[in-house]
């Protein structure tokens, strides 16, 4: 992608990154003045039948958006305000200030109603309802729904949100939430149709794990996938659906890395400690538990395996889980880490080894990787850490340091086998 254009009115050149985004004062869905990115309609795609087609915008387009913008909103439309941390973006979340303002009106109209709809259901549907609704909402009914450009196609693809970040591109989409919605309910009823009249019994408490109302060792085992240190920001990214629901998450009970709720390392390690100390509580003696885990700095490594072996847990095993997608953070960043280590966990006494170097360590596990594959740093990075692990070593080095291990090592095995 050309990160310069040529302006078609003047003939100047002019890099992108330079440019100020055009903007606009206007009236927003609950009738007050706002300033905002200017956006204007630029393509509509349809379908007729079994045919899907795309076209300008016409004046008839134009006219429906301008009655939209009249129409008055359900009483029960929330007018909440975002609350920022990490996530905030100057340029693309200017005037993101209020829930709607992720929203075009049409689309913050239909969800208002649609969730107003749902209390009309009987009690025992409701919150079913509600979640096919809100499972469909952050990641399709908002401005962070875009079009993106795919190799082997010849026109934009109409996609969704990026995971783990509230991105709103210079592209957006406004997509049809009743016909989302529709082919999103085959899959919820194919679901209930094969869990009907089902015996098995599964009790869901909605609560920290730092206080779980279960007896002391009654669990056989637990499989845990924590928040990853400052990796995702799950209650700024949440608010999205919580706002709709009228409760948002405690952010003082968080667990994570986060500057704007002035929480490190230590304090993450602290309340993670917490939720370890109460695993050991309700896990039987001879119980087990898995914790996914996942990070590319190795403080937060440490406070993990200061918390786990604080209450009395050692590491007996140690894999990679293999993701078929990676997420949006895995793929743009340069020291993230592919496949997230798996630590199988007990409460026995497990014989360590003496002292190693992590140095020594890395070495052993990129040298040990099949010849004349392609060296992969960031899965060689979670085998690094679920080696240290196993043999009760802290983890003392960074993705990063690690890849400019496997840099040299890549390098000298080259001379190696040069002739």
């Amino acid at each position: 992608m050309e990160s310069w254009f040529r302006c078609n009115a003047c003939g100047e050149q002019a890099a992108i990154e330079t440019c100020e985004r055009a903007t606009e004062t206007n009236i927003d869905a609950f009738g007050r003045k706002h300033l905002m990115r200017k956006r204007v309609l630029a393509r509509v795609h349809g379908r007729t039948g079994k045919s899907k087609w795309q076209r300008p915008p016409t004046h008839e387009d134009s006219e429906l958006l301008a009655k939209v913008a009249k129409m008055k909103l359900p009483a029960s439309a929330p007018l909440a305000d975002i609350q920022w941390g990490e996530l905030h973006r100057a340029g693309y979340h200017l005037g993101i200030e209020k829930l709607h303002h992720f929203y075009t009106k049409r689309n913050f109209i239909v969800m208002a109603t649609l969730m107003e709809l749902v209390s009309e259901f009987p009690v025992e549907l409701q919150a079913s309802l509600r979640l096919l609704t809100l499972s469909y909402n952050a990641s399709h009914s908002t401005l962070m729904t875009r079009v993106v450009l795919k190799k082997g196609q010849s026109d934009f693809v109409l996609t969704g949100s990026q995971s783990g970040v509230l991105y709103i591109s210079g592209l957006p989409v406004e997509k049809n939430i009743l016909e989302g919605l529709r082919r999103k309910s085959k899959a919820f009823v194919d679901s209930f149709r094969m869990l009907h009249g089902s015996r098995s019994k599964v009790t869901i408490y909605n609560r920290s794990s730092e206080s779980m109302p279960l007896e002391e060792g009654s669990v056989d085992y637990i499989f845990t996938d924590p928040p990853f240190g400052d990796y995702i920001p799950y209650a700024e990214l949440n608010q999205i659906n919580e706002l709709w629901l009228g409760r948002t998450t405690d952010r003082a009970r968080e667990v994570i890395v986060s500057p704007s709720q002035s929480k490190g390392v230590a304090e993450y390690g602290s309340m993670m400690g917490n939720v370890f100390q109460e695993m050991a509580r309700v896990l039987k003696a001879d119980g087990m538990a898995t914790v996914v885990f996942h990070s590319a700095h190795s403080n937060v490594w440490r406070a993990l395996v200061q918390a786990y072996s604080a209450a009395g847990f050692a590491v007996e095993a140690t894999n990679v889980l293999d993701k078929i997608q990676a997420s949006f953070k895995q793929v743009v960043s340069t020291v993230s880490v592919k496949g997230d280590p798996l630590l199988l966990l007990s409460k026995r006494v497990v014989e360590r080894s003496g002292s190693i170097p992590n140095f020594s360590i890395a070495a052993e596990v990129i040298r040990s990787s099949p010849s004349g594959v392609k060296l992969d740093p960031q899965r060689l990075y979670s085998q690094f850490v679920g080696r240290c692990l196993e043999l009760g070593m802290n983890v003392d080095m960074d993705a990063k340091t690690f890849y400019k291990l496997v840099e040299t090592e890549t390098v000298g095995a080259f001379h190696e086998r040069s002739p």
